[in-house]
């Protein structure tokens, strides 16, 4: 565990994030932060929002042991769908935001803890425990910490390595290679590569690598352009974020029914064996790698023949608080869920941890500890979408692909 907690340490180095060492003691798990008021002693109910499409029994499962632990908190919880911005703006704007919910790093959510709609959790056990290099993506502008990150990340492809042995081929190391592998898949009978641009996972996956592999190499400062308007985007490099998979699309590289499928369609879809491979993310690892054919992974291929590959390095999606009157029993919970609970949602998507100190064994894919080592030999790094892209503009990346495959 403390090898593969160094591994990550550094894969966030190389990321250009700050990572402060020395181990700390999280405080007992189930004390709310300090300067809160205490929870109360009487039943509460708190509304809580999740992006747990993926793991809705897993989800429902910790909920319930949260209650068990704090009998006197019942817990409403709803699913919050496949992209946490689009469904926590009107909450926001209503003044009804959830007492605890699924939040991504950057500015949506820093813009609402700078305006008290959120709480700043940076006292809580939670924070405590959390690895300081995941931090800065879940602080605000004020300085102030919104959101725990629910663990560290890539976006990858899963493929079929029984089907590649029979066809005889190998991942690819380049986007024209990547062309003539999906060309070779689907000479032979079979779809190649399953997308998801009904909704914003495509946008952590085509999206992010193609602007990382494109755009990034020749626009270093991106993320601080982008937050001052100054980005230009009207440029070839840009407008091969999309081409890329319009090349994939009209190729015919694509499952049928392409534009219509999102992010649950698509993973069962390759669990039935439908496609060659899958575009998809590291968080997925317990359910994309737990099929009836021998599944493997490799970096996404979409550097030009002659570059490096720029991989993608971030924080999944994370827990925040609202500033309301059942702070302090969501607080119990986001240390709860940081702390005894964690691994009850770990496990079941073994994904990579964020803490650093963790209650229970984690459960690793071997998979993607192999993927992490090819990960730590690249010196250039860029985040997931949602780091840098400004909220009001997030859901009009996947739309746009709609748009343009459409013609």
């Amino acid at each position: 565990m403390k090898k593969l907690l160094l591994i990550f340490v550094v894969i966030l180095i190389i990321a250009g994030l700050s990572f402060a060492g020395g181990k700390k003691e999280a405080a007992p798990a189930g004390e709310a932060q300090k300067g809160t008021a205490e929870p109360a002693k009487k039943t509460v109910t708190l509304t809580v929002a999740l992006m747990s499409a993926d793991i809705p029994e897993a989800t429902q499962k910790f909920l319930d042991a949260f209650s068990q632990a704090y009998p006197n908190i019942k817990v409403d919880y709803v699913d919050v769908g496949n992209s946490v911005e689009e469904y926590l703006q009107p909450k926001a704007a209503a003044g009804v935001m959830p007492d605890f919910f699924s939040i991504n790093g950057g500015s949506f959510g820093g813009d609402l803890v700078d305006k008290g709609i959120i709480a700043d959790i940076s006292g809580t056990d939670a924070a405590k425990n959390t690895i300081d290099s995941v931090k800065p993506q879940f602080t605000s502008a004020g300085g102030k910490l919104f959101g725990i990150a629910g663990g560290v990340s890539s976006s990858l492809i899963y493929y079929n390595k029984d089907l590649f042995d029979k066809l005889g081929v190998k991942p690819a190391e380049n986007w024209e290679d990547f062309l003539v592998l999906c060309e070779t898949i689907k000479k032979a009978g079979y779809t190649p590569l399953i997308i998801t641009p009904a909704d914003g996972t495509i946008s952590n996956t085509a999206f992010s690598h193609g602007f990382a592999n494109n755009v990034a190499p020749k626009e270093p400062d991106y993320v601080n352009k982008i937050r001052m308007g100054t980005l230009n985007l009207n440029t070839p490099e840009f407008a091969e974020v999309y081409n890329m998979v319009k090349v994939l699309y009209d190729k015919g590289y694509t499952q049928e029914g392409a534009l219509s499928t999102e992010y649950l369609t698509g993973n069962n879809m390759y669990v039935q064996g439908k496609a060659a491979m899958h575009f998809a993310g590291t968080w997925l690892a317990g359910t994309l790698l737990n099929t009836d054919f021998n599944t493997e992974v490799f970096m996404a291929p979409w550097n030009k023949k002659g570059t490096k590959k720029i991989p993608i390095v971030a924080t999944e999606t994370g827990w925040g608080v609202a500033e309301g009157p059942h702070k302090a029993e969501a607080i119990l919970l986001l240390n709860w869920l940081n702390g005894p609970g964690f691994t009850m949602y770990q496990n079941p998507r073994k994904c990579i941890p964020h803490l650093k100190k963790v209650e229970g064994n984690v459960i690793l894919a071997q998979e993607i500890v192999g993927f992490l080592d090819e990960l730590y030999k690249y010196d250039k790094t860029a985040g997931l979408w949602f780091v840098y892209l400004l909220a009001p503009v997030m859901p009009f990346t996947y739309k746009f692909y709609q748009e343009l495959l459409l013609g």
